[in-house]
């Protein structure tokens, strides 16, 4: 695997599980009779819930989608922070080592600057 690829698949990884688990559930609950919940939830069932619950968690995929194809945009112009290598910086995170940011390509750590 190539470091666009590995790039990449880091970038969107997060929206398409997200997507994934929002549509397995929305399959495993519409097994679920309508009426099953009525009496459980006040002036609804778990299925109008389950429901409810797959859209937003599409809605969360398509926001973090966005998002990534956003920075992916941003990198390529150069206002997302790099790697000598040439591969995108993730986002800052604590370690004993101090604020680091791993590139996305080559996985070598950055101290934040």
């Amino acid at each position: 695997m190539n470091r666009g690829a590995r790039m990449s698949l880091q970038l969107f990884a997060p929206a398409a599980v997200v997507a994934a688990l929002a549509l397995a559930a929305g399959i495993v609950t519409g097994q679920v009779p309508a009426d099953a919940g009525a009496a459980a939830l006040p002036g609804g069932s778990y299925a109008r819930l389950a429901q409810c619950l797959q859209f937003a968690g599409l809605g969360t995929a398509a926001t973090l989608f966005v998002h990534s194809f956003w920075r992916l945009w941003r990198w390529e112009r150069g206002r997302e922070p790099q790697c000598p290598c040439g591969g995108l910086l993730s986002r800052p995170r604590r370690s004993r080592h101090g604020r680091l940011r791993r590139c996305l390509g080559c996985r070598r750590p950055h101290p934040e600057t």
